[in-house]
């Protein structure tokens, strides 16, 4: 603990699970009104969501929003993040340790990586190496607007971060990543590119924050996003000019963190201070003869990116659940799937499930979501679940524009299986996929 000070308070496991199962938005599910508005509200709660351009059954900041948000529609992310009008772009994304959506507004508080990555670009040869097409780009951005790699023609290979790549894709990255263009939109991965003042606020790019301002502002970020954390989950940068221990001691001393302690689990744990109340009240509704038990219908569907379990080790310690995204294994090595998504009911998780968004054929159809693996744990109680499961996956449908549904034969003849799928098949064009 830090500085050899005892904890705030002391929880139970159970109370963790119940504080972060509401404060994620997920007791109940999609309780946020249908609106864009909504999206920003979210992303104010959590500080940010992680973009990741993989979609077999959705992306996963499109996931995390659906989850929490009634009728969410994808279009409002974009629109939110790619408005031709500065004025409209709410949303931006950058990085913070990954790539996250954040809040156009809080764009101050993170340029202290494109800072880092100008200074190291331009001192060590590689924009002199990049130059001559650099400044092709450059010219021709800013009298044409927004332009992609694809739009510069073929060039000779250079030496990059992830191998040889094509000279104009290096130096556009090297703009990007520096600061000198942002991104203006993105199609799949095709991303445009264009000249700042054309995409963000005045007031936004003219504001300027301290290089500690930065540093305590994205931390404290990562503690938003993830809701209670480790002492070690919140890492920092090497090149900080603060060590972690300096930083945490100075964000409690604040009133910006609070540790606690959980019981049965070593060391100490964070979260933002004003939490707080949020957190004795789930350690009441938890403890005692008045324990409220959470509704084991409030079922969703986790992107496997979801704040609630990006942190593995916390996922392990406070839910007994280990999980592994396998989109990167190898296929004879997965013990699932390539996007198995955790099931959350009430403010536990209770098992796992794979699908995938099958292509529309050359008819024009919109192609059906396929169930191809369901698991349950081993305490878990499957039928105290299934008709919140079934909700759960018919709003995935909704999500994904699909009104057909296919399970495999192996899966809807299990008991478990057989009653899912009967359920589904009531109301939608369910059936059996051999």
């Amino acid at each position: 603990m830090s500085g050899g000070r005892a904890p705030s308070m002391k929880i139970t496991r159970a109370a963790a699970r119940r504080f972060l199962a509401e404060r994620h938005m997920l007791l109940p599910p999609r309780s946020l009104p249908a609106s864009r508005g909504s999206v920003l509200a979210l992303i104010e709660r959590l500080g940010s969501l992680q973009f990741d351009p993989v979609d077999l059954a959705g992306r996963s900041h499109e996931l995390v929003c659906h989850a929490r948000i009634d009728g969410f529609e994808p279009r409002w992310v974009d629109e939110l993040l790619y408005a031709n009008v500065p004025a409209k772009r709410a949303l931006i994304e950058q990085y913070n340790g990954v790539l996250v959506i954040i809040p156009t507004s809080e764009l101050p508080y993170y340029r202290r990586p494109a800072d880092r990555r100008r200074e190291r670009f331009w001192s060590d040869g590689t924009y002199k190496k990049l130059k001559p097409w650099a400044e092709t780009i450059m010219s021709r951005i800013t009298s044409e607007g927004a332009l992609s790699a694809s739009d510069f023609g073929p060039s000779k290979l250079v030496d990059w971060s992830w191998g040889p790549t094509p000279a104009y894709r290096a130096a556009l990255e090297m703009l990007a990543n520096s600061g000198e263009l942002y991104l203006a939109r993105r199609e799949g991965s095709i991303r445009w590119f264009d000249l700042p003042e054309r995409l963000l606020p005045r007031n936004v790019l003219e504001r300027r924050v301290s290089e500690e301002e930065q540093i305590a502002h994205t931390f404290l970020a990562r503690h938003r996003d993830m809701g209670l954390t480790s002492a070690n989950a919140a890492w920092v940068p090497r090149d900080w000019p603060l060590t972690r221990k300096q930083l945490v001691e100075r964000l409690i001393a604040q009133g910006e963190l609070l540790e606690v302690e959980i019981v049965g689990l070593p060391g100490v744990w964070r979260l933002p201070a004003a939490e707080r109340f949020a957190l004795e009240a789930a350690a009441r509704a938890t403890t005692g003869s008045r324990t409220a038990v959470a509704d084991p219908n409030a079922v969703t569907l986790l992107s496997p990116l979801d704040p609630l379990i990006h942190d593995r080790s916390r996922l392990e310690q406070l839910y007994d659940f280990h999980y592994r995204w396998e989109i990167y294994t190898p296929e004879k090595r997965r013990t699932y799937g390539p996007y198995t998504m955790p099931i959350h009911a009430g403010d536990a998780i209770v098992g796992r499930i794979q699908m995938h968004r099958e292509k529309g054929g050359v008819d024009g159809a919109s192609g059906a979501l396929i169930i191809d693996g369901l698991w349950w744990e081993k305490r878990a109680k499957p039928q105290h679940h299934l008709e919140g499961l079934t909700r759960a996956i018919r709003s995935h449908q909704r999500l994904l524009g699909l009104t057909a549904g296919k399970m495999p034969s192996v899966l809807a003849e299990r008991r478990d299986g057989g009653q899912l799928f009967k359920r589904l098949k009531r109301a939608d064009v369910f059936r059996v996929n051999d």
